[in-house]
């Protein structure tokens, strides 16, 4: 009887996450004895966690806040978007060698390229300097905007992030703070939230309402299970073309699937598993996504 493998979310505080409701029907539909499980662990615990994901019984897993920067000196190989982004999430166990990579990159191009037209007459303005924003910053080099405005509220961080991305991005990029920041917001074809504002019910909305628009895009790459958050909701009132992050996490699964089993991803299903979980459909610019 061959035993199970295991693949996990890597993060801390994610006990609401999707991805166990979006990989393991996924897993039972193509007859692997394949788990997909959380490890919530504190940054005191992140070494162990990483000692466990090396074990042979597991394959590898996503990677989330506040590791994906952390991870990258556990690495024994990196793709080049992980090196551009300086950051990873999803890590994939070859053997007790670490190959990383950026699924967020994957998940925001492919959302990105249902609206290119758009995206491509003028400028895009991400709201974070993290992890995610860099992540954005790399699929905007395959849908490229006008220029990019990178915004936050530690204006230091949005100018290194700036900084790092010129040599590769291909388009102009400035940096700004955030509350100086209406003007570059009003001129955007799209805005992205890359914060962690959102998550929570009642976390207020990292976007003035009066920057949103009729046929603005918003890409939000976080969601809250049970409903909209305020910057969706805004959105949507607005006239606004909204992807939220439960399509983000959605896209995510089709790329992380096939690199931890080798097997290609049995889409529908999976957004079908997601739909499943929540009661709603992700927005896919406003509209509800098929796979």
């Amino acid at each position: 009887m061959k035993a199970t493998r295991y693949a996990f979310l890597l993060g801390e505080h994610i006990s609401h996450s999707l991805s166990p409701a979006i990989h393991n029907p996924a897993y039972a539909a193509l007859g692997l004895d394949y788990e997909f499980g959380l490890l919530d662990v504190p940054p005191a615990r992140l070494q162990e966690a990483l000692t466990r994901m090396r074990q042979p019984d597991c394959l590898g897993g996503n990677i989330t806040m506040p590791y994906k920067r952390d991870v990258l000196a556990a690495a024994d190989e990196c793709s080049e978007t992980v090196i551009r982004c300086e950051a990873a999430s999803l890590m994939i166990n070859r053997n007790g060698r670490f190959v990383l990579h950026n699924n967020d990159v994957e998940a925001i191009a492919a959302c990105l390229a249902r609206r290119a037209a758009t995206v491509a007459k003028g400028p895009a303005v991400i709201v974070g300097a993290g992890g995610s924003a860099a992540a954005m910053l790399e699929a905007l080099r395959r849908v490229p905007p006008t220029r990019v405005v990178v915004l936050a509220r530690r204006p230091e961080a949005a100018k290194a992030l700036v900084e790092r991305a010129r040599g590769w991005l291909g388009v102009p990029i400035e940096a700004g703070h955030l509350v100086e920041g209406s003007r570059a917001l009003a001129e955007a074809a799209v805005i992205f939230n890359a914060t962690s504002l959102g998550v929570h019910a009642g976390d207020p909305s990292p976007v003035p309402k009066e920057a949103l628009r009729p046929g603005l895009l918003v890409y939000d790459i976080v969601y809250q299970r049970e409903a909209l958050n305020t910057l969706q909701a805004d959105a949507l009132a607005a006239g606004a073309l909204v992807c939220d992050g439960m399509r983000h996490i959605f896209e995510q699964g089709p790329f992380s699937f096939q690199m931890l089993t080798d097997r290609e991803a049995p889409r529908q299903l999976m957004l079908e598993s997601l739909i499943a979980a929540t009661g709603r459909r992700p927005l896919d610019w406003g509209a509800d996504g098929t796979a």
